[in-house]
């Protein structure tokens, strides 16, 4: 081996051991070693080896690779170099273009996996002391980057350092999140993730015989609304207490009505409100008992709960489950009774006219991010199991349960009685299921109103002692995977 075939191994020794140092806010004593694009390969090489054996220790074991994960990583060490350019330009020193990537690549190896711990580690934590040692973090490496461009260009003035290190963080705060779940190892497919998942627009209708009277369910309407409402347990005075409302719109698939038969339960176990649910559904098995999801009972299910609850501090949780329409339409239909569908300005107007003033609306439907906008506004969290432009999974007539359904209810909300954090844990597993199905990203929603947000605090701090000790129980799935 040639004399510079030996430097180049104790050059990536130095300059990796320069770069720990740095991580953790110590100057190195030795100079600054000019590096090429052989030196930031290598140092993106250990940076990617290093995530990938954090998250596979993080999965229960066998465990699958997912080389799909590479595309995230690879769109992060991209825009890093491009970082670093922007830098070294504010700098006036473009020699130390690859030499500051480099250095960068390697100080974020452990902010990296602190950050990863830190959501493993605080997984029941309230989303206000996450957020907390999240910023924590990013400060943490953000001085870390600052101290590392003193570093490289120590005569330049201070100020013009600091915005070098802002442009920096700037142009690489967007991929660098996204790198964050790009994922490279995932639990191999099982009954946890459906064979073939069902997504997409509004099915045909069933065939028009129905099986039943049709008349005679609708007449039965208001009697069954009316003591469905009054069988809800009123309000605990001088308590701030959870009230839910369950609507499955599609009679035609079990699975809504499963996923409002289990939200009940999971209202009354680890939500603390026994006898505070109102189910409506569409289903031929539960005409004759339950209350069907219709706007007109909606309406009057909404103001006949409100009714038992103290509305200036009880919290209403409505969960609606059922397909969804690209123009964000909620499909309700029990055939052949001509049912209306639900627009996101009818939910709106639903809650307003029954004077609920605190509010948790989750919308299990592909394009369901439609009904974001009409739904927010400081009072009410809103979570919505995909964007306004894409489907969620997991329907159809086989399926017990939706993927969203399965991640969310019976998965996250039995870990966490905190509704942000579960989604947090539910879109994350989520992904993963798409990433072994190959279907594109559903990107659930969420947008918590800071009123609702503090709201909500206090109601946990009530709650939380009692729920802590809780045990999932009865969930529609033998295992659910869980990260």
């Amino acid at each position: 081996m040639s004399e510079h075939g030996r430097r180049q191994p104790r050059a990536f020794l130095s300059l990796l051991w320069q770069g720990l140092q740095l991580a953790f806010w110590h100057r190195p004593g030795n100079r600054v070693q000019l590096a090429g694009f052989a030196a930031f390969l290598a140092s993106s090489v250990l940076a990617l080896l290093a995530f990938a054996a954090q998250d596979y220790s993080s999965i229960e074991p066998p465990a699958e690779f997912y080389a799909d994960g590479f595309h995230g990583h690879a769109s992060y060490y991209l825009m890093l170099l491009v970082a670093a350019w922007l830098a070294v330009r504010v700098l006036h020193r473009p020699a130390l273009w690859l030499t500051l990537a480099s250095l960068a690549t390697i100080i974020g190896i452990p902010w990296t996996a602190a950050g990863l711990l830190t959501g493993e580690w605080l997984h029941e934590a309230p989303v206000i002391q996450l957020r907390a040692w999240q910023v924590l973090l990013a400060l943490a490496g953000f001085v870390a980057l600052f101290r590392t461009v003193g570093f490289l260009a120590r005569d330049t003035p201070a100020p013009r350092r600091l915005v070098a290190t802002l442009c920096f963080v700037l142009a690489l705060a967007v991929p660098w999140y996204w790198q964050q779940s790009s994922w490279f190892w995932a639990s191999p497919e099982d009954e946890s993730a459906p064979e073939q998942p069902v997504a997409g627009p509004v099915p045909p209708t069933a065939p028009a015989a129905p099986g039943f009277d049709a008349e005679a369910v609708m007449f039965r309407q208001p009697a069954l609304l009316e003591r469905s409402i009054e069988s809800v347990a009123a309000q605990t005075p001088g308590r701030i207490e959870l009230f839910g409302v369950g609507f499955a719109g599609d009679g035609s698939e079990r699975v809504f009505r499963n996923e409002v038969e289990y939200f009940s339960g999971l209202m009354a176990r680890r939500f603390g409100a026994p006898a505070r649910t109102l189910s409506l559904v569409n289903s031929p098995g539960s005409l004759d008992r339950v209350p069907m999801a219709t706007l007109t009972n909606l309406r009057a299910g909404l103001a006949g709960v409100a009714a038992r609850m103290d509305t200036s501090e009880d919290i209403v949780v409505l969960f609606l489950t059922s397909h969804g329409s690209e123009d964000h339409h909620l499909y309700v239909a029990m055939d052949p009774l001509p049912l209306h569908q639900i627009r996101p300005g009818d939910l709106r107007s639903a809650l307003d006219d029954a004077g609920l003033r605190w509010r948790v609306v989750i919308v299990s439907a592909c394009f369901s991010g439609g009904f974001v906008d009409a739904l927010r506004d400081s009072r009410t969290l809103v979570i919505t199991a995909a964007r306004a432009d894409r489907s969620s999974f997991g329907c159809g007539s086989d399926s017990e349960i939706s993927w969203f359904g399965r991640a969310f209810l019976a998965g996250a909300l039995n870990r966490t009685i905190d509704f942000e954090r579960a989604f947090d844990l539910a879109a994350h597993q989520i992904r993963e299921w798409e990433l072994e199905q190959g279907e594109k990203p559903s990107v659930p929603q969420i947008a918590a109103g800071a009123e609702i947000r503090q709201h909500l605090a206090k109601w946990r701090a009530y709650s939380e002692a009692s729920h802590s000790s809780s045990e999932p129980s009865g969930t529609p799935s033998n295992r659910i995977v869980e990260r």
